[in-house]
């Protein structure tokens, strides 16, 4: 069921910005390229001790292929043992448990997880009734409790019985459900937390299997219920538009405030780190993709330790081709900012904080970049030293958020102008429809259309700019994560640039809930193509589709969060992107014939350089030779 690596940190030492060798690997027309970053990051980190008395530090290790492995570093060696392990589905931890009785739990790809670090293995594993655990709490017999995403389902398992029950779902709505706390009183009542669309605090009887929901329907808001242990055994609950309550035996009694201290457990979300080991020593600094621990000792020394893994990787979600004749790209969870020296073929990469950047553009001189989950834009000035941060002098600046309208970016537009940068995405967790931020370079500000002034309960998902600077675009009707969807289909609109303002819009392929990517040909056409493989051609002057095919025999659409799955070549052909092909269309006749089958699934692009389409492969970056 799993395979065991150990390796020695004193063998190899990635520094922050060490460069990787290009390992070019040749498939035919088609070039690997190599691992963009390599590099994983941690989903719940623990600081224990093995059944020798060994301090060690227990990692989730997530790379493009999500949590499959179990890191052990020694905090005194540096030396690192990376347990493998089977999963049914790409999935990653969302909440883990460190109990009393020093096992190490988390809920993930529909499977229950327990591990021994005394032991150094797994001791359970089993199968859950859904995805992954949003929160676990242990109670008072040790008996381990999570509450499933999305469809809110509760589960325990008892470390003696080795029993594990699915008890049903603490609540139901038509959006999926964080359950993102948990906590059980001293009448053995398990409560839970509940968003985002609408908060909601739940509470279950093991004893009689009564579910129970708090918050009157009347006083439900945007967010998420919390719950809380307190010091005293009680449970309290809050939540905006409800206030403060006490949580005793499935009755809720309002109160002005929490009057206790939160009981400590080592429980929370995938980012937790529970740093302390028995000794009172504690982990000061850990640093996944760097490879860097620092231990505080007991009397307040620090030491530095450098340890390895092994790593696929971190996906690629998006590339730009840079003036400094390279192409640079962002990987996500972690995200970092990769270089490919298309003179040398030399790869490097740097951190930037946040989780990805769904899309990078060129305009000018400068790159551009959407962060996800702050609705940030970055600029980046190639030629300058890397200092990331807000500060003027920063490299790459943090413009800006258009967070809550824009957390998750979808597209970036450099407008033909020169002077404005656009963004366009789906917003905060729980909310419907996305803005649309327009960044002026030269006043330093920027400003964010709601959808309520766009397309209400839609979100920009591609764009183009016509020669006179109006805008062609597609939406998608997804609400943020967690939200309610409340448009039926998605749409092409046309932005009048000069008044602001969507001046047309209609669905134009049934059914199909998000417009992919647009590009302006030659011929004054805008071509585009939907998630259904739809492909469209639209007459900016007419307003009218002027042809309509389904491309579905070459597969589904490539592209990330941020497509980019479309580019017109200097040739005047328009290239796409499939999952499986790379085909080629001609603008005027909408002939269109595939290039070649890739050897490697294509998931997000697109850069058109010297002849060669560059495209990632997960953590890949890859080209294909045009004949």
């Amino acid at each position: 069921m799993r395979t065991i690596a150990v390796m020695s940190a004193a063998l190899l030492v990635i520094a922050l910005t060490s460069v990787l060798a290009a390992r070019a690997d040749e498939h035919g027309p088609f070039t690997d390229h190599g691992v963009g970053a390599e590099v994983s990051r941690s989903r719940g980190v623990t600081a224990t001790v093995d059944g020798d008395g060994n301090r060690v530090v227990l990692v989730w290790m997530m790379d493009h292929g999500g949590t499959r492995s179990k890191l052990i570093i020694d905090a005194d060696t540096g030396e690192t043992e990376q347990i493998e392990f089977e999963r049914p589905i790409h999935d990653s931890p969302f909440a883990v448990l460190h109990s009393t009785r020093n096992l190490w739990y988390s809920q993930f790809a529909n499977r229950f997880y327990e591990f021994d670090p005394e032991a150094r293995s797994f001791t359970f594993i089993g199968e859950t009734p859904t995805r992954c655990a949003m929160s676990m709490h242990e109670d008072e017999e040790g008996v381990i409790w999570a509450g499933l995403y999305p469809n809110g389902e509760l589960i325990s398992f008892d470390p003696d019985t080795r029993e594990l029950v699915n008890h049903g779902r603490m609540n139901e709505e038509t959006w999926p459900q964080y359950l993102r706390s948990m906590a059980v009183d001293q009448a053995g009542w398990v409560y839970a937390g509940i968003g985002t669309t609408r908060a909601q605090v739940a509470g279950y009887n093991p004893e009689t299997g009564e579910m129970h929901t708090f918050i009157p329907e009347d006083q439900r808001e945007s967010g998420t219920g919390e719950v809380r242990l307190g010091v005293d055994g009680n449970v309290y609950a809050l939540a905006r538009g409800w206030g403060w309550h006490r949580l005793d035996a499935g009755e809720a009694t309002s109160i002005d405030e929490m009057p206790v201290d939160r009981a400590p457990m080592r429980t929370g979300s995938q980012g937790s780190v529970f740093r302390g080991f028995p000794d009172g020593s504690r982990i000061a600094q850990l640093n996944i993709p760097d490879r860097i621990l620092v231990i505080e000792e007991a009397d307040g020394t620090e030491r530095r330790v450098d340890f390895d893994y092994e790593s696929e990787g971190s996906l690629i979600y998006t590339l730009t081709l840079a003036p400094d004749n390279a192409i640079y790209g962002s990987t996500g969870h972690p995200l970092r900012v990769f270089r490919f020296d298309l003179e040398t073929g030399d790869l490097s990469d740097r951190a930037l904080p946040g989780g990805h950047l769904n899309q990078m553009i060129t305009m000018g001189d400068l790159v551009y970049g959407g962060n996800y989950a702050g609705g940030t834009l970055h600029e980046f000035d190639v030629t300058q030293p890397w200092d990331p941060g807000d500060e003027e002098d920063s490299n790459p600046i943090n413009l800006g958020s258009a967070r809550p309208d824009i957390i998750r970016p979808h597209v970036l537009l450099g407008h033909p102008d020169g002077r404005h940068v656009l963004m366009g995405g789906t917003p905060a967790y729980g909310h419907t429809g996305g803005g649309l931020m327009i960044y002026d370079t030269e006043e330093r500000d920027y400003t964010v259309i709601p959808h309520t002034d766009l397309l209400e309960h839609q979100a920009p998902t591609s764009l183009v700019a016509l020669p006179g600077g109006d805008l062609v675009g597609g939406t998608t009707t997804a609400p943020g994560t967690g939200g309610e969807r409340l448009a039926d289909e998605a749409e092409l609109f046309v932005f009048d640039w000069e008044n602001r303002e969507v001046v047309w819009r209609e669905a134009i392929v049934p059914g199909v809930q998000r417009l992919n990517e647009v590009v302006l040909a030659p011929d004054g056409l805008v071509y585009g193509i939907a998630t259904d493989a739809t492909l469209f051609v639209f007459d900016p002057e007419a307003r009218e589709i002027v042809h309509e095919e389904s491309l579905e025999e070459y597969g589904r659409p490539a592209g990330s969060q941020a497509p980019r799955s479309m580019v017109l070549g200097p040739d005047d052909t328009i290239y796409m992107l499939f999952t499986g092909a790379i085909v080629a269309l001609t603008p005027g006749s909408f002939e269109h014939e595939k290039l070649a089958d890739s050897p490697t699934p294509i998931t997000a692009g697109v850069v058109l350089h010297d002849g060669r389409i560059y495209f990632s492969s997960r953590s890949h970056l890859w080209s294909y030779e045009l004949q």
